[in-house]
């Protein structure tokens, strides 16, 4: 699931921005619409994001129960150990990726 670039970053923002509804994700990640619509339904599907209905207005949340302890389990391993051995990884979402690539998806 976080092995779509697109889906990562909608885990990332709404970690670090809390609560936000789809045109809020959208302006916030710069991905297109449609590209966030779908991504949104994977995540749901996979609780790695709640769902709050506010009217009609739909507000979506980061899982805070396990997906932002995880998140800041692997920003925790990433300042540990990553940084001390990769030049290159400096940036945390290049990190991130390269953990996803070599660990598998979470």
């Amino acid at each position: 699931t976080l092995g779509n670039e697109g889906r990562l970053a909608i885990i990332q923002y709404l970690a670090q921005r809390g609560p936000k509804n789809v045109t809020q994700i959208v302006e916030g990640t710069k991905l297109e619409q449609s590209a966030v619509s779908h991504s949104l339904k994977r995540l749901l599907s996979c609780q790695f994001i709640h769902l709050e209905q506010n009217g009609k207005e739909r507000i979506y949340s980061i899982n805070e129960y396990t997906i932002k302890p995880l998140l800041a389990l692997m920003d925790k391993h990433v300042n540990t150990f990553c940084k001390k051995v990769c030049d290159k990884c400096v940036d945390k979402k290049v990190i991130k990726k390269i953990i996803i690539k070599n660990y598998g998806n979470i």
